[in-house]
């Protein structure tokens, strides 16, 4: 269903449901019978006053109090036959109802339609619509654009090591992770020039490993394995690094040196943290498959 349709059944059926609310009403009144008839409450009434004339004579009510209440009951029949008169004058109409209600429902659509061609634009979905389809490539073509005039500046400034890594994240961030690999490869070789701590170019090593994995399917042997072991000799406990080689160890049907790993990843990460929850997790399922001496080789955990 297209945007131009969903609007123009939105619209009918606001229009219906305001019709729905206001016609009953009308039609409801017009189809109501009158009940009782002006005989019937005369004969109520002077049933009430022939018990007003008996009480008089057994000495329950005085002369006043009798004039009072025939007053008053008078008053009462009068205002009973003022209602009565108003829906037997409507009932000799009844077209009338029926045809507001007629008028009702061809005048609200009619000026729901002129009001909106007036102010609105018929044709305000179909463009946002197709606005928002182009919208989304050319956010892509300008993402690109932008990733692409930063690895231009960083060939002539190449010692610019946080242009580096946004360079490899935008590629990550793009899915092209042989690109994002080259970047961090970058970034380490001016961490290095630079004489960075060995902390943070362990990490850039973690980051490089990623990236190849990802660039291989998530094979973690080769140029990923050996990022893991280069980051993990210059800080054993860089837990992305620690991470990844529990995962390499799997891959590799070597789950004692998983879970090695992964022990020491978890005694860095806050206890109840999602992460930690996620490690214990991995730890329980290696620990099932140490306790079987036959089993296959084995995969790792769903991360």
């Amino acid at each position: 269903m297209s945007d131009m349709v969903g609007l123009w059944l939105g619209a009918l059926a606001l229009v219906l449901l305001c019709l729905a609310v206001l016609l009953p009403s009308l039609l409801r009144d017009a189809a109501q019978p009158v009940t009782g008839s002006d005989d019937a409450l005369r004969a109520l009434y002077q049933a009430q006053l022939q018990e007003l004339a008996r009480e008089h004579r057994a000495g329950n009510l005085d002369a006043a109090d009798l004039a009072q209440a025939e007053d008053e009951l008078q008053r009462r029949l009068l205002q009973e036959l003022a209602q009565r008169a108003q829906p037997r004058a409507w009932r000799q109409r009844p077209w009338l109802p029926r045809a507001s209600a007629l008028v009702l429902a061809v005048l609200l659509p009619v000026a729901a339609w002129g009001l909106y061609v007036q102010v609105g634009d018929p044709q305000a979905a179909a463009r946002l619509a197709q606005a928002d389809a182009m919208g989304h490539s050319a956010g892509q073509a300008q993402v690109e654009a932008m990733v692409a005039g930063l690895a231009q500046r960083l060939q002539a400034q190449p010692d610019n090591l946080p242009g580096w890594v946004m360079l490899a994240r935008s590629y990550e961030t793009l899915e092209r992770y042989a690109d994002a690999a080259q970047a961090y490869q970058g970034a380490l070789q001016t961490a290095q020039a630079q004489g960075l701590e060995a902390t943070e170019q362990a990490r850039l090593w973690a980051d490089l490993a990623d990236a190849q994995a990802s660039a291989q399917q998530g094979r973690l042997d080769g140029a990923a394995g050996a990022a893991i072991t280069q980051a993990l000799r210059l800080d054993a406990q860089q837990p992305k690094a620690l991470a990844l080689a529990g995962a390499a160890a799997l891959q590799a049907s070597n789950p004692r040196a998983a879970r090695d790993h992964w022990q020491a990843l978890l005694a860095l990460l806050e206890p109840g943290s999602d992460v930690a929850l996620q490690v214990q997790d991995d730890l329980v399922r290696l620990e099932l498959l140490l306790r079987e001496p036959a089993a296959a080789p084995a995969q790792p955990p769903a991360r």
